[in-house]
């Protein structure tokens, strides 16, 4: 009775404020600018409307009928059934989309048998989602961390109910158990593989409906719930999740059962409110604004917090661990992530990116491969580059735990990097270069000289085939890279650009071979390999070319000529990011919130040009103010001089010091102060 109190109120004070918000009478929250269906058309972005909470496992949304790579596409025109996994804006089919639920009128209907739905009813926002069926079913979805909350209201009286595919998979599927139990609870675990068929995941779950009068049918690999319904009637069904065990799911199902659907979903938004608050920024362009706290969503989608109430979770070594802190992570792309992602989140959220990095160390006490395991707890994609991200977190004084305790299975994994084609000699001695750090950070100097030595041996290769750039320089895959160019790729080697700048005859040179790359339309913003390279400018004696540049990029229509696999015969001429369901270029995958980390360090003026590393390259931001909570006062980034035309920085202050550099430091400013920059209409080249 007291839950059901709660959520009347709750209801009652959300509508008297979206009554005020239409009239004016009240400021929009922060949480009010996301748009969940922002790149989840077609091969946009491919996110999702999941009605999830932050690094939430459970993420309900509807899968459709063309399905998409997260199970929905915003341009389709039929519902598949509304599932409860699923790994945001990743490549190949996606992963995920288990435990898919669809509700029927009448007698038992074949399945699977797409619905249509009335688009214009189709409403979401974080934490939830709602639809009407074209047959009138009302369908609408919550969560809680672990445990999604299905509410289907039917439109009739008499017969319905509700099909759940326990096969259900986005990608490859193994196989499903389950058991009813005389409750009418129904208790199993499914297994898939990973995204693009690269390992196993296996995970428990527990289902149950609060109807009081129904019946149960197990048809194959389906469970049917059927009900006697009356008029308006909703029917809830809640799916619990653990990587545990049976058992452990039905105790994360029995510790919220009782919630009222609307109080879980207010309990989910303030969730989202409270997050999406650490950054404040200051603007009358309503547009900008719904694009970074979107985007700034979709990179709090993943990775998950699997553990269950008692701390317990299950292993990429199929072992059951215990977590010592206060969430353990699971759920990577970090070949993707460790670009942006990853540092952002150690500005913005250092407690969990604390949690993170302690959990990639724990994958490597667990045999971590560079894809999937066999044995993996939950779904993921993959996870090289993360000796990258584990020196950056020594660097910023965030790694909580001693890399002495991983070493060994850090020099075992450098013996395993691969060097067949061009592009894995730069990345493999990139990660070399972060051990030959990590090594020299632990003492171990001969260790370092091995590996700095190793690492400086990509120049052999680039000399071969990346320092003059010819007709084959341009072709997608060419020399058997894995997606990109060798024009993309040449830039890849963030810790050594004195070294290339060496190799091509100069500061200058390096400088003109920027200009060509771009005058030319040779970058992909489409893709990671490349996406750092608008700001290395910053690295010349012309950073404004990266201030310019990077406007562009965020606020003009641009000319973009690569997908994933193919340079296109005409290009994809508009505004990169956009507020609309094709929010990105076509086949621009936001790659577990890789890309919509790369939007939100832009316009924060921000960006991590050299991951492993505390640098972080100044642009112009996008907004007049932008307030940081940080452990200590808040950082905040002012712009004097702000306009449209007023795009080229003049100076940069911290704390009222100039900063004579086109660099700041993260451990400069990550305890909070005031970084000003004063803006004008014409470049200031740097001197000297």
């Amino acid at each position: 009775m007291k839950h059901k109190i709660i959520a009347i109120f709750m209801c009652i004070c959300v509508s008297m404020l979206c009554a005020q918000v239409e009239h004016g009478q009240v400021e929009k929250q922060i949480v009010d600018y996301v748009d969940p269906f922002i790149c989840t058309g077609s091969d946009h972005g491919q996110t999702d409307p999941a009605a999830a909470v932050p690094f939430g496992m459970a993420k309900p949304a509807p899968d459709t009928y063309p399905i998409g790579h997260s199970g929905y596409d915003y341009d389709a025109n039929h519902i598949l059934g509304f599932s409860n996994t699923r790994f945001s804006g990743v490549g190949c089919r996606g992963v995920g989309g288990n435990l898919r639920m669809l509700p029927f009128l009448g007698v038992k209907s074949p399945y699977p048998n797409p619905q249509g739905y009335k688009k214009e009813t189709e409403r979401a926002q974080p934490g939830y989602y709602s639809v009407d069926l074209k047959n009138g079913v009302k369908c609408e979805l919550t969560s809680t961390r672990q445990v999604a909350f299905h509410k289907y209201t039917f439109p009739q009286s008499g017969a319905g109910g509700i099909t759940v595919d326990l096969q259900s998979s986005l990608s490859k599927f193994y196989y499903e158990k389950h058991h009813l139990q005389k409750d009418g609870v129904v208790l199993g675990e499914v297994s898939g593989a990973n995204v693009c068929n690269k390992g196993k995941y296996t995970f428990y779950f527990a289902l149950a409906t609060d109807s009081e009068n129904f019946d149960v049918e197990e048809e194959e690999a389906k469970v049917i719930f059927s009900f006697d319904v009356d008029l308006g009637q909703e029917v809830r069904v809640l799916c619990a999740l653990s990587t545990v065990s049976s058992q452990n799911a039905l105790k994360n199902l029995q510790r919220v059962r009782n919630m009222d659907f609307e109080e879980v979903k207010e309990q989910a938004r303030q969730e989202w409110a409270k997050n999406l608050s650490v950054v404040k920024v200051y603007t009358e362009n309503e547009e900008d604004k719904k694009l970074f706290y979107t985007h700034l969503y979709h990179l709090l989608q993943t990775p998950f917090q699997i553990q269950d109430g008692d701390g317990s979770f299950k292993g990429s070594d199929g072992e059951i661990h215990k977590t010592d802190r206060t969430n353990h992570y699971h759920g990577w792309s970090i070949w993707d992530t460790f670009r942006t992602k990853m540092p952002l989140l150690s500005l913005l959220y250092p407690e969990h990116y604390k949690d993170m990095v302690s959990s990639i160390g724990k994958l490597y006490q667990q045999g971590k491969p560079d894809w999937a395991t066999e044995k993996e707890p939950f779904i993921t994609v993959r996870t090289e580059h993360s000796s990258i991200v584990l020196l950056e977190a020594l660097q910023k004084r965030l790694l909580p735990f001693d890399l002495k305790s991983i070493y060994p299975k850090l020099l075992e994994e450098a013996i395993r990097l691969p060097f067949k084609t061009p592009d894995n000699v730069l990345e493999s001695s990139y990660d070399l270069w972060a051990l030959s750090q990590i090594a020299k950070e632990l003492g171990k100097k001969e260790d370092y000289s091995i590996y700095l030595k190793k690492a400086l041996q990509y120049q052999d290769t680039w000399k071969d085939k990346f320092r003059n750039m010819g007709d084959n320089s341009d072709i997608m895959h060419g020399d058997g890279l894995y997606e990109g160019t060798l024009w993309q790729y040449r830039w890849l080697v963030p810790y050594d650009i004195k070294g290339i700048q060496k190799l091509v005859g100069g500061k200058e040179v390096f400088e003109e071979q920027l200009d060509y790359f771009f005058d030319n339309e040779l970058f992909n913003i489409g893709n990671q390999p490349d996406i750092q390279v608008p700001y290395l400018y910053v690295y010349t004696r012309s950073p404004w070319k990266t201030q310019k540049l990077v406007n562009r990029l965020m606020t003009e229509k641009t000319n973009n000529w690569y997908g994933t696999h193919e340079k296109w015969k005409t290009p994809s001429t508009r505004k990169i990011f956009q507020a609309t369901p094709h929010g990105y270029i076509r086949e621009m995958d936001d790659d577990a919130g890789t890309m919509s980390a790369w939007f939100v360090c832009s316009a924060m003026g921000l960006y991590p040009v050299f991951p492993g590393s505390t640098q972080l390259a100044l642009t112009t931001p996008l907004f007049k103010k932008i307030a940081i909570k940080t452990p200590d006062q808040p950082l905040q980034i002012v712009t004097n001089g702000f306009s449209t035309e007023n795009i080229f920085i003049q100076k940069v202050t911290w704390n009222g010091d100039e900063i004579n550099s086109s660099l700041i430091d993260f451990n400069l400013i990550s305890r909070g102060g005031v970084l000003q920059f004063e803006l004008g209409n014409k470049p200031k080249p740097k001197k000297g």
